[in-house]
């Protein structure tokens, strides 16, 4: 009777370290597409696994019911979250392209979450943008916040950038969208 208590538990023993070795091989070491889902209004804002990789490829149409692309020549995408800690760091650097922005190009915020939370969090960030848009990130393809993307006025992608911004995206970013 005692053997066989002893090898219940020693298969139970077994048994749950393989879970728990599964579990911690999948969530860490093996790549993952819920790192790269989209930020739900609830709390995470996964980026992408490789922030320098667009997460949509220049010629892409997108595709907002609300949005008439038409209003402007270009069109800059703030895909943001307010749960967005990069989001919330880069406000400098979104501050100065709508003070320093040229005439024909317009900046749209996009968000997941409501559009009185939207509002709320850039008004608190001091963010001037033309528009502001409600709509799960997923439906024009962005898997992560922030995403800035440069659209023309067919609403097809010309540039995408992923991520906080580096030195040399800012200036890549400001070299077609300012003065």
């Amino acid at each position: 009777m005692i053997k066989k208590l002893e090898v219940l538990a020693n298969i139970a023993v077994i048994t749950t370290s393989l879970v728990v070795c599964t579990v911690l091989i999948r969530r860490y070491l093996l790549p993952s597409n819920r790192r790269a889902a989209v930020s739900a209004p609830t709390g995470t804002n996964p980026i992408s696994p490789d922030p320098r990789q667009p997460s949509i490829a220049p010629g892409i149409k997108i595709v907002l019911p609300t949005v008439d692309w038409t209003k402007s020549n270009r069109t800059v995408v703030l895909a943001l979250s307010t749960s967005c800690h990069f989001c919330a760091e880069s406000a400098p650097f979104y501050q100065n392209l709508a003070k320093e922005k040229r005439a024909d190009v317009r900046i749209l915020a996009l968000f997941p979450q409501s559009l009185q939370d939207s509002h709320s969090y850039l008004d608190k960030l001091g963010i001037k943008v033309d528009d502001v848009v409600q709509s799960p990130l997923a439906a024009i393809g962005v898997s992560g916040t922030p995403t800035l993307l440069l659209v023309d006025n067919q609403g097809v992608v010309i540039h995408s950038w992923v991520g906080r911004m580096r030195d040399a995206d800012a200036r890549e970013v400001a070299s077609v969208v300012v003065k």
